[in-house]
């Protein structure tokens, strides 16, 4: 990522990938952040 594009995000989001998978294109990123978030508020939910 391009130094002057990461200063001017409000935050970063790093996505842990194991094997040999280099980089993910947007729309399967946003799929997994998306992912997460449901799963982690639906776990508060039931707390």
């Amino acid at each position: 990522m391009n130094r002057l594009v990461s200063e001017n995000c409000d935050i970063l989001v790093k996505i842990p990938m194991n094997g040999k998978i280099t980089s993910l294109n947007a729309s399967v990123s946003a799929g997994i952040v998306t992912y997460e978030i449901v799963k982690q508020r639906n776990t508060k939910k039931m707390l």
